[in-house]
C-alpha cells in the first residue's frame, strides 16, 4: 500500500483536476509508470541517434548506413566505410582483379569413385595434404586473400581451414554457404559410380549421360533415402520449393542455384578489392568456370576439377577473364604464374593452375578415357538397337529382304541414320568417336561398295576408332575452332546424299 502522504497528496491532485477518485481504479500498468515512460523516450533517443557511441551491446542499436561497411568487405558493423572507393590501377597486380577457385582434397568416398553430392563425408589422409599443398602454393607464389567462401560440407569447410593456415593467412574471414554446395545427385548419392546403375536399375548410357551431360538430371532422392538431407539443421532455412528443387540437380540446376550467390556476394567483394578464394567441389567449380569464360553447354564436360590444386583468374574491369598466355604479362605488366596447359583461348577457358603439371596431365587423361568409353558404349548401342521394326519404318534404309535373317549384319545407311539421329543432340554433337564414325560411314557410302558392315567388323572399328592414322590416342572431344568447319561438311554431306538419293529413285 502507498503512504498515507501518497495517497492525500494523489487524492488532492484528482479532486483539483476534476478526475476524482475511486477505490476501483487499480494499480497503475508497469508500461505506464514514470520510470517506464523514461527509459522508452531513452530508447526511442537511442534508436534514432547517429552518435559514434553507438553500443553494439545495445540490441536497439543499428548503425547508420552511410558511415559503415558491408561485411563482403571483411569488417564488420562497427568498421568505418573506405574515404574513396575502390579502383583498378593502370598496371601492376592491382589492376586485375584477382579470384582463386579450389576444389577440395580428395574425400573418402572420392576414392572409393562413389557419388558423394550433399553428403557430408571426411577427407582422406591424402586429401589433407592436397589441403595443405594448396596452401604451400599459395605462400610460395605470393598469392594473398582476402576473403574466403567455402559450402556448409566438412570436406570443403576443413580444406579452407587447412589451406589458408598453411598459406599463413588463418585470420582471413570465411563465408559459408549451401549455395556453394556439390550438386545433388540425387538417388544416386551414396551408390559406386560404376555399379549405381545396376543397383537402381537404369539405363547404363543414361547414367553416363546425368554425369557428363548439362541438363539432364538424375532420378530425385525420396525422404526415406539413408541421405536425405531435408531434416538437417543446417538446411533448416531452406524454402519448400528450394527443398524439393534439391532432391536431384542437374548441372543447369546447379546453376540456377550457385550463380545468385556468385553475382550478389562474391562479385561485390572482389570489386572492393578483395582477393576472394572459393574452395567448393567440382560442379561448384565447374559451373563458376562455365559463366566466367562463357563456354557452351556441350564443352563444359570435358573440362576436368583436380583436386587440391588452385585455378587462378584474372579479371578486368568488367569481371572479363584476362587471357594468361598475352595480355596479362603484356598489356597489364603482371607476371604471369602457374601453368597455362590446357588454359589457352582454343579450349574455351583463361585459368591459370598452380600445381604439378603431370598430375594435371595424368587426371585429364582419365577423364578423357572415360569419355571415349562412354562414346563407344553409345555406338555398341546404337548398333543393338537395330531392329526388324526400326529397318521397316526407315525411310533411307533399302533394306534387302534376304539379308534380314543375318543379325549379325549391318546396313551401312541404317548405322549412320541412326547416328546421325542421336548426334542431333547438342549433348553428343561434339563428341569426336561418334564424328570419326559418321565420317567413316560417310566415307564407305560415298565409295559404293560397303552397303553392309559385319557385326565383328563394326566392333573392331568400335575398339580402334579413338586411335588415329599413326596409332596415336585422339582427344573424346572436337575443338571449339574445328566445330564450325565440321558443320560446313556436314551440310555438304547431307545435301549430296540428298541428290543422290533423288537419283536413285529416279533410276529405279
Amino acid at each position: 500500500t502507498l503512504p498515507s502522504r501518497t495517497i492525500a497528496q494523489d487524492f488532492e491532485t484528482r479532486m483539483s483536476t476534476g478526475a476524482g477518485f475511486s477505490t476501483h481504479d487499480g494499480p497503475i500498468p508497469i508500461n505506464q509508470t514514470a520510470r517506464a515512460k523514461a527509459r522508452a523516450q531513452r530508447t526511442r533517443a537511442n534508436r534514432n541517434s547517429h552518435s559514434k557511441y553507438g553500443s553494439l551491446m545495445d540490441p536497439f542499436y543499428v548503425p547508420k548506413v552511410d558511415d559503415q561497411t558491408h561485411l563482403i568487405q571483411g569488417g564488420t558493423p562497427c568498421d568505418p566505410k573506405p574515404e574513396t572507393p575502390y579502383r583498378l590501377a593502370e598496371y601492376g597486380e592491382e589492376s586485375v582483379y584477382t579470384l582463386i577457385l579450389l576444389r577440395h582434397g580428395e574425400s573418402e568416398w572420392n576414392s572409393q569413385n562413389r557419388y558423394a553430392g550433399w553428403c557430408d563425408v571426411n577427407l582422406t589422409k591424402r586429401g589433407e595434404g592436397e589441403a595443405r599443398a594448396a596452401g604451400r602454393l599459395l605462400h610460395e607464389n605470393g598469392i594473398e586473400i582476402d576473403h574466403a567462401f567455402t559450402s556448409v560440407l566438412k570436406r570443403a569447410s576443413f580444406t579452407t581451414n587447412m589451406c589458408l593456415n598453411m598459406a599463413k593467412q588463418h585470420w582471413v574471414p570465411v563465408t559459408k554457404t549451401w549455395r556453394l554446395n556439390e550438386r545433388h545427385y540425387g538417388a544416386l548419392q551414396g551408390y559406386n559410380k560404376d555399379t549405381a546403375y545396376q543397383t537402381l536399375n537404369i539405363d547404363q548410357e543414361l547414367v553416363m549421360e546425368m554425369r557428363r551431360s548439362y541438363a539432364t538430371r538424375p532420378p530425385p532422392m525420396d525422404d526415406d533415402h539413408p541421405y536425405w538431407h531435408g531434416n538437417d539443421r543446417r538446411y533448416s532455412k531452406l524454402s519448400k520449393e528450394q527443398l524439393e528443387r534439391s532432391r536431384a540437380e542437374s548441372l543447369k540446376d546447379a546453376a540456377e542455384r550457385i550463380m545468385p550467390f556468385f553475382n550478389s556476394v562474391i562479385v561485390p567483394s572482389l570489386r572492393e578489392g578483395n582477393r576472394c578464394l572459393v574452395v567448393s567441389h567440382a560442379n561448384t567449380i565447374r559451373t563458376l568456370i562455365k559463366q566466367i569464360d562463357n563456354i557452351s553447354d556441350q564443352d563444359i564436360k570435358q573440362l576436368s576439377i583436380p583436386t587440391g590444386i588452385p585455378l587462378i583468374y584474372r579479371l578486368d574491369k568488367n569481371m572479363k577473364p584476362v587471357d594468361p598466355n598475352c595480355e596479362l604479362e603484356f598489356r597489364y605488366m603482371v607476371q604471369p604464374k602457374g601453368y597455362t596447359w590446357a588454359t589457352s583461348r582454343q579450349h574455351g577457358f583463361h585459368g591459370v593452375y598452380l600445381g604439378d603439371l603431370e598430375r594435371l596431365q595424368d587426371i585429364q587423361n582419365k577423364r578423357d578415357a572415360t569419355s571415349r568409353w562412354w562414346q563407344r558404349m553409345i555406338l555398341r548401342k546404337i548398333s543393338k538397337q537395330l531392329s526388324e521394326e526400326d529397318i521397316d519404318d526407315c525411310h533411307l534404309c533399302f533394306y534387302s529382304r534376304h539379308m534380314k535373317k543375318h543379325k549379325d549384319i549391318l546396313e551401312t545407311k541404317h548405322i549412320w541414320y541412326k547416328l546421325m539421329m542421336k548426334m542431333k543432340n547438342p549433348e553428343f554433337a561434339n563428341m569426336l568417336l561418334l564424328v570419326r564414325m559418321r565420317e567413316y560411314l560417310e566415307s564407305a557410302l560415298a565409295i559404293g561398295k560397303h552397303p553392309y558392315i559385319p557385326m565383328k567388323a563394326y566392333e573392331k572399328i568400335v575398339d580402334e576408332i579413338h586411335l588415329n592414322s599413326a596409332g596415336e590416342v585422339v582427344d573424346p572431344f572436337v575443338s571449339l575452332e574445328d566445330r564450325q568447319d565440321r558443320e560446313e561438311r556436314q551440310k555438304r554431306w547431307i545435301e549430296s546424299l540428298s541428290i543422290d538419293l533423288e537419283d536413285e529413285c529416279l533410276i529405279k
